[in-house]
């Protein structure tokens, strides 16, 4: 081949008429094409494109990229998307298969297709993910050059002076997407995820997730915390930016000698305008002194001129002078003096202030000499010159200084520092009007609050607050609101209530907008810090100005902070706070959609540990709510819906067939939340009920003419927010509904409506099914169940009551002769004899009223039951309950003594037992005059019944009597009947009165007088239990020994001398050690045990020997102390013999 024949068989048919474009390789390549190549390279492509091998032209132009050696004939081409066009009818198929990636040409999976099929399908997918990729590239391109412009922009802005970015002027679309990410990237990296869900939301337009969505062509700059640290060190921020096909390095040293000169510059021009400013200042106070000035000499020329009239007159009447001229027959002024001249001064200084009244206003201007203190410069006006030449000519002894040599002569004699920032101020006040004052607050009291004791801080309140509404700057005002929450450290109750009513005021006189800007950031920063006075103030803040905010922030904001701080809080004082201002939130907010979320927080207040929580959400959050839930018609179907669902699946357990012996408790604490819960609600309910009553219609014929409410118709509330004339909206609306409400429920019939059916149908049973489900377990919970009801009567009236509630308890309780087992019902745990019903409507219902007629249904009632009880021998605490609620007013004691005194002298033996039983209750609750009156009588009357049963019911209460009454007459005759019951000898085989001495001497021993226990109470139970060892009934004998132990006990915790030790307690408890050894092991290591400590009492009490033995577990009055071994052995020993013991638990229960 030494011709060099060309051997490409496409050489032959390249058109001669084709242009061969001169290339040029890449520098980096290592080999460099010769022209001949080249031109071989473009024949070949010339050739392809010429016969349409477009897929291989494609393939060829790729490879050539890759290699760097890329042809313009092929770039051309394949850039230009005309080429590529075609009509309908060119294509070969109306569906494509989908390829595996449309954006680049290297992901193309050619193998996938066969050779023989489809090729013109091939061939226009690979066409047109060419064309998608060069649409990319355009948008490269574009973004590009927007980016290019942008920087443009911003260079012609520096180079033209430093301009700044003023606040009008209007904000770019780039600059603001730009923005928009990186306030939503700082929130989400900030942990404000619901402000960034809500910035999203409103920009629906941007993607947060995709900087390149910006459309800029730069990399993301830094987040906005590094930018606001990078702010200040330097003048213009300077920003990096690469091209992609230059790089332009600035010499470093160059660029820091042009920042030194700009700063410089800088510092210059900022003490030029600021020269200038003052000196504007001072001109307009100049200008406002010399209109007064001008003003001031009107009114002279106008005093002149009548003087002037007058005088004339005056003059013609007298005759003295004739023909004078009116310029000088009159007395002057004195202008700087402002008043009156004498006669004998000349007529030309009339004159000439009547001349230059009568010139031009503006060329009358004096100008007025402003000596500063650290400058002392003069400005002078264009008629001063006239002026001081008046002066030389009126005054020739006036002296006159150049007004240079004047500054100088002021400036050696009376030189100040211009450092001194306090001399400064004054040198300014000269000239001050009102907005002076203000900058001047705003200047000065930064300074002065530092210096302030801190006990004295809250007097510069009100000073900051009114700087801040007033000071024109926004800058200075944030500065002052800072101030205003870190005035002091740990703010009071008063101190907060000073700064949250200088808020208040703020709020009402800035607007919304200012509010929002300026006062709720402050808040926003104090929501964590680390005193808790701080944050109730933030808390206690959003409260007090939920009524000047709109309703978005409120609902959004507002109540976002309220509910971290409630969540996250752990100071009970500031979740207090924050329940609280819930309450006022809910006040006002007005989002229906906020309900929901608003019960959840009202639930998780009433659910705090702490009572002072509790309390606010009761007394404040929860009226609030009812209110709005009462305006969005929620109350009954929702809220007080939920509660009774609550109250009855707290109940549910409890409420056990009879079969059931096992008592199951209700979570007491929750119970009584939920009760209280509903007793604030009954005001709203009620309210409720009567606003959508069908009378309502006649309102406004009654309004104002109806009688006033009387005040103790309702019962007393418990807050100012639950009073039924705060809900309803006045007295007078409220006596007139309560007028039309009684004559429509007082008519034999009338026409019920919806709220009035559900509070009869729905609410009155499913508490009185909570009632019967509660039990008798907790008498907090029967109390809490009482006062419900009381409320509910006495709020919706005596009619309400006995046509609506009554009923249905009296229909309850009922027993007819249906039952065969009267017993066996009555024993039953869901029956009114056996639950809370009686109690609850004893002292719930039929004691809510207190007239004569109440009191006897109350009192019949009372009877009924105690017959009821006595005759089917039920159990007797539903009527101790009822008697217990009863007891609690003093006023219902005189009826609980004749419903006893019935029972007393009763026929029944069954009905005086049990009213013997019932007068335990009455000597704790009463006082002594009526025990020793009524009580103690009738107890003796009962000892004295020819019923054994009778008589031993009466112990109890003889106990009781000897546990509270101090009675000296009394307790003798109480002594002498258990004297009588102990030593009379028919009472010796009655087991009842045995078992019941012991178990009343047994509690009444450690509070009896030391003189009855030791004399009666110790030896009689030895006595017993020597008695006791006697014993051949087992049943008889276990009883007596297990009451012996309690009630050994229970005297071990009191002080016994050493006699009554070694005579009455130890050998009882040697018999009591045989018996139990017997019939109740368990209990025997016990019994030795106190043996063994009141043997050791007894060794150590004798004079013979003073030494303590390791077991002695008391030292008597006089002797050594144990050592501190003796004492922990002996400690440990105790415990030792204590803790192996199964049934210890109760060893001690009388001492409780």
């Amino acid at each position: 081949m030494a011709d060099n024949t060309n051997t490409n068989p496409f050489d032959c048919d390249v058109d001669p008429d084709i242009v061969i474009e001169e290339q040029f390789g890449d520098t980096e390549n290592d080999t460099v094409p010769t022209d001949h190549s080249e031109s071989s390279w473009d024949s070949i492509a010339h050739k392809l494109l010429r016969e349409n091998f477009m897929l291989t032209a494609l393939e060829f132009h790729t490879e050539l990229i890759e290699s760097g050696r890329e042809l313009p004939r092929l770039r051309d081409y394949f850039s230009n998307p005309g080429n590529f066009e075609r009509t309908r009818d060119d294509l070969a198929s109306p569906g494509l298969p989908r390829t595996s990636s449309i954006q680049t040409f290297d992901s193309l999976d050619f193998a996938r297709y066969s050779d023989d099929g489809a090729g013109q399908v091939d061939e226009r997918v690979a066409v047109l993910e060419f064309e998608l990729r060069k649409a990319q590239e355009t948008i490269k391109s574009l973004r590009a050059s927007l980016t290019k412009e942008a920087e443009n922009e911003c260079t012609e802005n520096v180079t033209e002076g430093f301009t700044q970015v003023g606040k009008d002027d209007p904000i770019r679309p780039l600059d603001k997407r730009a923005l928009n990410y990186l306030v939503n990237e700082y929130l989400l990296m900030n942990n404000y995820k619901l402000t960034s869900v809500t910035f999203s939301e409103e920009n629906e337009d941007q993607d947060f997730e995709d900087w390149d969505d910006v459309g800029l062509n730069i990399p993301k700059p830094p987040d906005l915390l590094h930018l606001y640290k990078d702010y200040g060190s330097h003048g213009t921020q300077e920003v990096e930016t690469s091209n992609a096909e230059c790089w332009v390095n600035m010499e470093e040293d160059r660029i820091g000698e042009l920042e030194q000169e700009w700063v410089t510059m800088k510092e210059q021009l900022d003490s030029q305008i600021k020269q200038l400013e003052d000196q504007i200042v001072l001109i307009q106070t100049e200008k406002v002194d010399l209109e007064n000035q001008l003003s001031e000499m009107s009114r002279l020329k106008t005093e002149l001129q009548d003087t002037l009239d007058t005088k004339k007159s005056i003059t013609q009447q007298n005759g003295d002078i004739s023909d004078v001229s009116p310029s000088k027959s009159v007395n002057t002024a004195d202008v700087k003096a402002h008043t009156p001249m004498d006669s004998n001064h000349g007529d030309d200084d009339i004159d000439s202030i009547q001349n230059n009244m009568g010139s031009d206003p503006n060329d009358s201007k004096h100008s007025v000499d402003q000596d500063r203190n650290s400058d002392f410069f003069v400005i002078d006006t264009p008629n001063r010159k006239k002026e001081e030449d008046m002066e030389e000519k009126d005054n020739p002894n006036k002296r006159h200084l150049p007004p240079t040599f004047k500054k100088a002569l002021l400036d050696v004699c009376f030189h100040v520092s211009k450092d001194n920032r306090i001399v400064s101020e004054m040198s300014q006040i000269a000239s001050f009007n009102k907005d002076s004052v203000v900058l001047m607050l705003g200047r000065c009291l930064p300074h002065i609050v530092p210096n302030v004791l801190l006990a004295k801080r809250e007097e510069l309140i009100p000073l900051i607050l009114c700087t801040a509404m007033l000071h024109p700057d926004s800058k200075e005002r944030d500065k002052l609101l800072n101030i205003l929450f870190n005035l002091i450290k740990k703010p009071d109750d008063e101190q907060r209530q000073m700064i949250l009513t200088g808020c208040v005021a703020f709020a009402q006189h800035v607007g919304q907008a200012r509010l929002l800007e300026e006062l709720l950031p402050q808040c926003w920063e104090q929501i964590s810090h680390k005193y808790a006075e701080r944050r109730i103030l933030v808390a206690e803040a959003c409260g007090a100005l939920a009524s000047y905010l709109p309703n978005e922030i409120l609902s959004s904001l507002v109540l976002s902070m309220l509910q971290q701080m409630l969540s996250d809080d752990k100071d009970e004082e500031v979740r207090e706070a924050v329940v609280r201002s819930l309450g006022l939130l809910f006040g006002f907010i007005c989002d229906t959609d906020k309900f929901t979320q608003g019960f959840e927080l009202l639930q998780t207040a009433l659910k705090d540990n702490s009572e002072r929580v509790i309390t606010a959400a009761q007394q404040v959050f929860l009226p609030a709510f009812a209110v709005w839930a009462q305006e969005l018609d929620k109350l009954e179907h929702n809220l007080i819906n939920t509660i009774l669902k609550d109250l009855e699946e707290l109940c549910a357990l409890a409420a056990q067939k009879a079969s059931n012996s096992v008592t199951i408790p209700l979570n007491e604490g929750r119970f009584l939340l939920l009760m209280m819960a509903l007793q604030e609600l009954v005001p709203f309910l009620f309210i409720s009920m009567i606003k959508s009553a069908p009378f309502v219609s006649k309102l406004s014929e009654v309004l104002g003419s109806s009688e006033p409410v009387d005040a103790s118709r309702f019962p007393k509330p418990s807050s100012a927010l639950s009073d039924l004339k705060t809900v309803v909206g006045g007295g007078q609306e409220l006596s007139a509904l309560m007028h039309l409400y009684e004559d429509h429920i007082t008519q034999e019939w009338f026409e019920p409506w919806d709220n009035f059916n559900w509070v009869v149908n729905n609410l009155i049973p499913r508490l009185i099914e909570i009632s019967m489900g509660a039990g008798l377990s907790s008498p907090r919970i029967t109390t809490c169940q009482c006062k419900c009801f009381f409320k509910i009567c006495r709020t919706f009236g005596k009619t309400f009551t006995e046509k609506k509630i009554r009923p249905k308890f009296i229909e309850l309780m009922m027993l007819t002769d249906e039952h065969v087992e009267y017993q066996a019902y009555a024993n039953a745990k869901q029956t009114s004899v056996t639950t809370c019903i009686v109690p609850v409507y004893a002292g719930g219902v039929l004691s809510a009223f207190n007239g004569e007629e109440d009191r006897q249904q109350l009192t019949q009632f009372l009877q009924e039951m105690l017959t009821m009880v006595s005759v089917y021998q039920a159990p007797l605490d539903s009527l101790k309950a009822a008697f217990i609620e009863i007891s609690a007013n003093p006023s219902n004691h005189e009826l609980l003594l004749t419903v006893l005194w019935e029972g007393v002298v009763h026929t029944s033996a069954q009905v005086r037992s049990t009213a013997a039983r019932l007068f335990e209750l009455l000597v704790k609750g009463v006082g002594e005059n009526l025990v020793s009156t009524r009580v103690f009588p009738a107890l003796v009357t009962l000892g004295n019944d020819p019923e054994i049963s009778v008589r031993t019911s009466t112990i109890p209460a003889l106990g009781a009597i000897i546990e509270n009454i101090n009675l000296r007459e009394m307790l003798d005759r109480v002594y002498m009947q258990f004297l009588t019951f102990m030593d009379d000898p028919a009472y010796k085989d009655e087991h009842n009165i045995q078992t019941e001495l012991i178990r009343t001497l047994a509690r009444v021993g450690p509070n009896a007088e030391p003189r009855f226990r030791d004399e009666f109470i110790l030896p009689r139970l030895a006595a017993m239990a020597s008695a006791n060892n006697n014993l051949t009934t087992e049943g008889r004998k276990r009883d007596i020994a297990l009451l012996l132990f309690e009630a050994y006990s229970a005297m071990s915790c009191c002080f016994i001398n050493d006699q009554l030790v070694q005579e009455a307690m130890v050998p009882g408890l040697r018999c009591l050690k045989q018996d139990v050894a017997q019939i109740a092991p368990e209990h025997e290591e016990v019994v030795a045990s106190m043996i063994k400590d009141y043997e050791s009492k007894m060794e150590s009490g004798r004079p013979a020997d003073r030494s303590f033995t390791p077991s002695s577990a008391y030292s008597v009055a006089g002797g050594t102390p144990m050592s501190s071994e003796d004492m922990k052995t002996r400690m440990m020993s105790r415990l030792k013999d204590t803790t192996s013991k199964a049934n210890l638990s109760t060893i001690f229960n009388r001492k409780k």
